[in-house]
């Protein structure tokens, strides 16, 4: 796909959306496929596989 004049593939994008999660308020989960779970909407199992597919650890504790 092309934005702004720069070409993309689906994977490339998800690939920067998943490496630039971050955690939210210091008393909120903040692993990796919770922040996932949330930010695609998804379920914690397509969560994890998110984070497999793209070399994540998905029990990473991500800084706000």
């Amino acid at each position: 796909m092309r934005l702004s004049g720069v070409e993309f593939t689906e994977r490339e994008l998800l690939d920067r959306v998943m490496r630039n999660i971050r955690g939210r308020g210091r008393y909120q989960h903040n692993t990796r496929w919770i922040r996932v779970k949330d930010t695609f909407g998804v379920g914690s199992g397509v969560a994890n596989a998110l984070c497999y597919e793209f070399g994540l650890d998905p029990d990473e504790e991500l800084k706000p």
